[in-house]
């Protein structure tokens, strides 16, 4: 496909606020208009910033450096743009999440002089630094800091932080929707209010009004579909409700919340299907996950609490066409833990940065599903543009069966759990040969066999659980060419005291 193709097939799946906003985009973000004349900043009472929610931030505040994603950074950095490094490494720079750990550990001098750094080192112009999205978060930790510490509220941050609400105001992601524009409004909402500014207050609980019935599918997950994105919008959404009247958000918490409490793995922490890294995601207090099956058919994730087991399907799409940033090309893939310990893994997200590593870890072959003619699930064209997004349909829940369209070839999973076992069967439906890859990435030793025509190998794969860290693993393959019909899959040990 050309790049003129992947370019109409994108803006036929965008949304018209997508499109129109991206027009508008060069000239709105080289806009500063004057702030309007606020009061001085003022605390407000959120114990959340307290909690463990924003343990993060303490992991970034060091001694006269930063920690960003695994990297120490002096502070202040004699270049703010971060010369070299990866954006998100540049992005994280400006979130002043530094400010906020400083603050919850009391260190009152270390938030201060960083509050000052910051604002005589970036001016208003062009650059990440006044990027909506980390602009959007900087605005919430800088409130957060002030509420811990109300001595840091100076005129020169009030000042500051109005003139940060007039340039988000006129850029609103609209251009990228998805969990951007519920950052966008978590800022306008939390430093509107702080300020005593009732416009960017009501323009940000006028955007989740918009946002939130799409976004928040009826049955808790977030469109976007990766468990740690789905934990901050939550937090964001936790955030805004302690600060608003808005009780038509209590409803779409509580179903947010028992996604996460659904979604998270034995080890406490979130799964990580599609991007996401246990790195970006935030400690939440969540209630104790169900024992059992719990389906989520709008998201269309199912997991199995039974005995030492835990088994996450993916059975539903990676994302909204109109929003594949995040979406790996996995469908019909499964995670698999064993009495604590992971067998059969995600790869995870390693980088955002556009190249063979980015390709690696969304492709196909990286995940636990099937392949055919060595293409993935749908084509990735950049580092967050995707076309073909495929629509996998749950078919069953007993058995636990669910089939997908790729191409000219219905491809059908069914998983079943016994005492011993976890045995995969899959079916290709079709006419013809086609070339065939069925691939286990795993984490530990595991007593697999596999099923059908094709023999077994292993080959080398990475899995990353933070960002720009990764670790060697094993992916077990099937492959080769065969004739349609075809029916193949694996049998699996359980290693399991139940």
């Amino acid at each position: 496909m050309t790049s003129a193709r992947y370019y109409l097939e994108a803006a036929r799946a965008a949304r018209g606020r997508q499109l129109r906003a991206r027009a508008l985009r060069p000239l709105r973000r080289r806009s500063f208009p004057g702030a309007r004349t606020a009061g001085p900043a003022v605390p407000l009472d959120v114990g959340l910033w307290s909690t463990d929610a924003f343990a993060g931030c303490d992991e970034v505040a060091g001694e006269q450096a930063v920690r960003l994603l695994g990297a120490e950074v002096p502070f202040p950095p004699l270049d703010w743009s971060l010369a070299g490094e990866p954006r998100l490494r540049r992005f994280h720079l400006h979130y002043g999440e530094e400010v906020l750990g400083w603050a919850r550990r009391g260190d009152v001098t270390s938030a201060a002089a960083a509050l000052t750094a910051w604002i005589d080192g970036n001016p208003p112009r062009r650059s990440d630094a006044w990027h909506p999205y980390p602009l959007s978060t900087r605005v919430g930790n800088w409130v957060a800091a002030l509420s811990i510490a109300p001595e840091l509220a100076t005129a020169v941050v009030s000042e500051s932080l109005a003139r940060q609400l007039a340039h988000l105001e006129r850029n609103v992601e609209d251009d990228v929707l998805g969990n951007h524009v519920v950052r966008n409004a978590r800022g306008l909402v939390l430093g509107g209010t702080s300020l005593g500014l009732p416009e960017p207050v009501e323009r940000g609980l006028a955007l989740l009004e918009r946002e939130l019935p799409e976004q928040i599918l009826s049955d808790g997950g977030h469109y976007e579909r990766s468990p740690v994105y789905h934990l901050i919008v939550l937090r964001d959404l936790l955030e805004v409700r302690s600060v608003t009247c808005a009780e038509w958000l209590d409803l779409r918490i509580e179903r947010m919340t028992e996604f996460a409490a659904a979604l998270t793995r034995p080890d406490g922490r979130p799964a990580l299907f599609n991007d996401g890294a246990l790195d970006l995601a935030p400690s939440l207090e969540l209630p104790e996950p169900p024992d059992g099956m719990v389906l989520f058919p709008d998201t269309g994730y199912i997991v199995i609490r039974e005995g030492g087991v835990w088994l996450a399907f993916d059975c539903g799409p990676p994302a909204p066409d109109f929003l594949p940033a995040h979406a790996h090309a996995d469908a019909l893939s499964f995670q698999l833990w064993v009495d604590g310990c992971p067998l059969v893994i995600d790869p995870g997200t390693f980088t955002y940065e556009p190249g063979v590593d980015r390709e690696w870890f969304r492709s196909t072959p990286a995940h636990s599903t099937i392949g055919l003619g060595g293409r993935d699930h749908f084509e990735h064209w950049s580092a967050f543009r995707a076309v073909g997004i495929p629509r996998p349909r749950l078919v069953s829940t007993d058995p636990l069966a669910a089939e997908v369209r790729l191409g000219e070839v219905t491809y059908r999973r069914r998983l079943t759990l016994g005492p011993q076992e976890l045995v995969i069967e899959d079916e290709l439906e079709g006419s013809g040969e086609v070339d065939v890859r069925s691939s286990l990435p795993v984490a530990a030793e595991v007593d697999v066999e596999p099923i059908g025509p094709l023999a077994v190998s292993s080959q080398a794969g990475w899995a990353s659980e933070r960002m720009f860290q990764r670790a060697p693993i094993t992916v077990i393959r099937c492959e080769g060419r065969l004739r349609l019909p075809v029916r193949l899959g694996w049998r699996i040990g359980l290693r399991s005291n139940r």
